[in-house]
């Protein structure tokens, strides 16, 4: 089966890259409350010009909508878990050169800030940056997932970092390569 179109991909990981400007948004308190929220307030009418209606889920969505100061630590733990797929989708992208361990979960913002497709911010530029979007080989991308299910394989407790980062790159993986598939297994 055919792998998902690379814009497809481009679109879902420039969604992860919002929920981790969210984050920040929430957690960076150098600014007031107030400025963080207008700033999110201009991410999310901005959706449609990023063309990202369909890709975005609904929960995310939520997330994204929510005032500055209204979310939980559950939900923060959400958004970085959620937005540390964009590592996995960079990659798949030829965006970053190595493939994301969970040594990379740790710099996801300095590696989305040097290689995310939202770059500085301009519409524009996102879009191109999607609109010309190449995958990997899938033969690489393959590989990749089975180097993932490998380590899933090995880590001893469920809770193991690496593990978990395996996990969210199966995932991602897998999606790709089933053009079939839904990004929320749930929907």
């Amino acid at each position: 089966m055919p792998s998902k179109d690379p814009v497809d991909v481009a679109r879902r990981c420039l969604c992860l890259e919002l929920l981790l400007q969210r984050l920040g948004l929430e957690t960076d308190t150098d600014d007031p409350a107030a400025e963080r929220d207008e700033v999110r307030r201009r991410w999310v009418s901005r959706l449609g010009d990023l063309a990202l209606e369909a890709a975005l889920l609904p929960d995310e969505r939520a997330l994204l909508e929510r005032p500055v100061g209204a979310l939980t630590e559950d939900d923060l733990d959400d958004l970085h878990g959620r937005a540390s797929g964009a590592l996995v989708l960079l990659w798949s992208l030829g965006r970053i050169a190595t493939r994301p361990s969970f040594g990379a979960v740790g710099e996801l913002e300095s590696i989305v800030a040097e290689h995310g497709l939202l770059g500085t911010g301009s519409i524009a530029r996102a879009n191109e940056s999607a609109a010309g979007a190449l995958l990997r080989p899938e033969a690489e991308l393959r590989e990749a997932l089975a180097a993932y299910g490998k380590t899933r394989g090995k880590a001893r407790e469920p809770s193991d970092p690496e593990k978990i980062v395996a996990a969210v790159g199966a995932h991602h993986l897998e999606w790709i390569l089933d053009r079939a598939m839904p990004f929320d297994v749930g929907s």
